[in-house]
Parts: C-alpha cells; sequence; structure tokens
C-alpha cells in the first residue's frame, strides 16, 4: 500500500499531508484542489463498512458485552479506520460522482 500522489504536480504526500487532506483538500506542494477518484470514495467505504459496524455489532452479539465497553471498542475500530485511511485514497484534479 502506498500514499497518494497529487494529480496535478506529482507530489507524493507524507502521511500526515494524507490525514490532514481529510480537512483541507489543496495539494501542499502547488495548491491545486485535489479530489477523491470515484474507485477511491468506494475503497476508502468499504473498510469503514466492514472494520466499524460488522466487528461491532458482531461483538456486541456475541460477547454480550456492555455499552460502555461496546462504545470504547467501537471507537477504537473508528481510530484505526481514520489512521488507515490515507492508504486508500486516489486523487483527481476534477470532482466525480461518488458511485
Amino acid at each position: 500500500m502506498k500514499l497518494p500522489q497529487c494529480s496535478c504536480c506529482g507530489h507524493s504526500y507524507t502521511y500526515a499531508e494524507a490525514i490532514k487532506y481529510l480537512l483541507k483538500k489543496d495539494c501542499p506542494q502547488c495548491g491545486k484542489k485535489q479530489f477523491l477518484t470515484t474507485r477511491s470514495n468506494l475503497r476508502t467505504a468499504l473498510p469503514a463498512v466492514i472494520i466499524i459496524f460488522l466487528p461491532g455489532f458482531l461483538i456486541r452479539i456475541f460477547l454480550d458485552l456492555p455499552f460502555l465497553q461496546y462504545l470504547s471498542v467501537t471507537v477504537g475500530l473508528l481510530i484505526l479506520t481514520i489512521l488507515a485511511l490515507p492508504f486508500f485514497f486516489e486523487f483527481t484534479d476534477k470532482k466525480q460522482p461518488i458511485i
């Protein structure tokens, strides 16, 4: 897995720059606005659904955890998902449909 590149100037994002993309959508090198490709939107949504919801429901049903423990596990999975997202990013200079 590799980090994304700017579609305009070819700048390879660092991990910190890719995380900051979640807040600021501009390339740190050339300043052009970057958009996620349709493929990238699907690649980022799928891990979020699989990592957060599926284990969360399975933990709640099969382990019969109290709500606060279930909530802490779900928040932990959410944080792990956000930290893994930059590896699924792929940028384009034109806005594309989500699906």
